[in-house]
């Protein structure tokens, strides 16, 4: 009956009673984390690096009406493009005070917020206890003090909150609408196309193909309202865009990277690296290959994550549990690793519950915490330097990251499927 009693409440007040505190809490934690990375001023100039200082002269431009992709080459895709022009309106509404860095950042804080207000409501509908929910909330709020400037000079944190509401709407039983979320989210960064199987599986097993076609026109409609207006202002400059990003070489903190680099510390393997299409690379003829097998492993790893979900049953946290392993598969596997893509994993992870919850929550902290030693405080002292304590502290990260994929992984494979799905309310993070 309790968890009846739950279904009500969320439809009756948001946040229930019991869960005001955790919000709360979760919500101070996070200010005063931001705060802390925002205005501690040995970490001003971190905050201020070369991406925040295209997004304000995208921004200039755009305010000046000038269209992005024709008259001016743009990055990313057309989604970023709200949260890059905001700061500029936010500072003209409250007299010109502060520069564009500030309001950048004050707009990370009001889409943060908004991640956890969509926690919460997934915690809800899980029927999470107090404990797990105070625990999830506040380890997501934490995020911007643990992984230190990074988070908060990129705008990673905005597909990061669409991401959130998508999975939000999967667990109340709204795929349809997740499906155009999660298209949503892949209009501002691509990434959270790896969650609509997801609410395509759960589309089929309510009301097969019909229901699979409609979520998929909901998905193909806002691509559609996304990306057609710059189809048909500038087609070139929107596909060199798409171009650059598929063509990225191997960033050298991803896994191939760390191949790599612990082939140069053990057996003297040269390494070359070259800045392009935004970030540092490793090139040359093991790179390419290290590259290249990036994507396959990335490919079977999110297949996995599918094929366990698939083969179980639907349980509001299975999707949790699977859309945090996809997330963690994409980070770890891929070929470009930037160190603000561990964003992604702050709505998601902290939602896990249950032993593999616990230890998913307690390795993404160390994730955290190891990624600020080096990012942005020592990054060319990595990379270029190769100082060999560094080396083989990104090679930990990543191969933690996988050690992070098997532990959420491991709940969804057929011998481990039952402790999930027959006692959803035991696996809390109590």
């Amino acid at each position: 009956m309790a968890p009846k009693k739950t279904r009500r409440s969320t439809r009756s007040s948001f946040p229930p009673a019991e869960l005001l505190g955790p919000l709360l809490a979760g919500a101070a934690t996070f200010v005063g984390a931001w705060a802390f990375v925002a205005f501690t001023p040995a970490l001003h100039t971190w905050l201020s690096g070369a991406d925040v200082a295209y997004y304000e002269n995208w921004g200039s431009w755009l305010a000046q009406h000038r269209v992005p992709y024709r008259d001016f080459a743009f990055d990313y895709p057309p989604g970023a493009l709200p949260v890059i022009d905001a700061p500029w309106y936010l500072r003209k509404l409250f007299a010109y005070h502060g520069g564009y860095d500030f309001w950048f950042r004050v707009l990370l804080l009001l889409v943060g917020l908004a991640s956890l207000v969509a926690m919460a409501w997934v915690l809800v509908r899980l029927g999470a206890s107090r404990h797990r929910a105070y625990a999830a909330l506040v380890v997501a709020g934490l995020v911007p003090a643990l992984l230190g400037p990074i988070a908060l000079s990129r705008y990673d944190y905005w597909p990061a909150m669409l991401a959130v509401v998508g999975v939000a709407a999967l667990v109340s039983g709204r795929p349809t609408f997740a499906c155009a979320v999660f298209a949503a989210g892949v209009v501002v960064k691509v990434y959270p196309v790896i969650f609509l199987p997801f609410a395509l599986v759960e589309l089929w097993r309510r009301g097969r193909w019909r229901a699979v076609a409609g979520g998929f026109a909901a998905a193909v409609a806002v691509l559609a309202a996304g990306f057609a207006p710059f189809l048909a202002l500038a087609p070139h400059g929107l596909w060199w865009s798409v171009a650059r990003q598929i063509s990225r070489p191997l960033q050298v903190e991803s896994l191939g990277s760390a191949v790599l680099v612990a082939a140069h510390a053990l057996a003297g393997v040269q390494l070359h690296h070259q800045a392009a299409i935004g970030s540092d690379n490793f090139v040359g003829h093991w790179a390419s290959v290290l590259g290249t097998a990036s994507g396959v492993v990335t490919a079977l790893a999110l297949l996995a994550v599918y094929a366990g979900y698939v083969f179980g049953r639907s349980s509001p946290e299975r999707i949790v549990i699977a859309c945090a392993a996809a997330m963690v598969a994409y980070i770890a596997f891929t070929k470009v690793l930037s160190p603000q893509y561990l964003v992604w994993l702050a709505p998601l992870v902290p939602l896990v519950g249950g032993r593999a919850g616990l230890r998913a929550n307690a390795i993404f902290v160390v994730l955290l915490a190891m990624t600020q030693v080096w990012e942005p405080y020592r990054y060319h002292q990595y990379y270029v330097v190769l100082d060999p304590w560094l080396v083989w502290l990104v090679v930990a990260r990543d191969l933690l990251l996988v050690v992070l994929f098997v532990v959420l992984l491991w709940p969804l494979l057929p011998s481990q499927r039952h402790a999930q799905e027959l006692d959803p309310v035991g696996a809390a993070l109590v």
